[in-house]
């Protein structure tokens, strides 16, 4: 009728060389550690997965922040131009 045999689906294989311990596989569910105290707080220890999404860019703060301007406002900034200055850099900030 049916093989008893497991077949095995590559990416499934793949997970477990993965997140085994030292890369080997073992055959059965992913051994996993038991999560500490302080990161099962929420459930599963992650609320919010979210990567690629943080930078949403703006020529406003980005010139607020590291403009020529800002630079000249602070003791630090006015340091940095002068270390860029004294580098040759052509341009000095945005």
């Amino acid at each position: 009728m049916f093989s008893l045999t497991r077949k095995v689906c590559p990416i499934i294989s793949r997970m477990q060389q993965v997140f085994s311990p030292n890369g080997f596989s073992s055959f059965g569910l992913l051994n996993f550690q038991k999560p500490s105290q302080t990161t099962n707080i929420f459930g599963n220890g992650v609320r919010f997965v979210t990567y690629g999404r943080e930078y949403q860019p703006s020529n406003i703060v980005r010139k607020r922040r590291h403009g020529f301007l800002a630079r000249l406002r602070s003791k630090s900034g006015r340091k940095i131009l002068t270390r860029r200055r004294m580098k040759g850099r052509k341009y000095l900030s945005h």
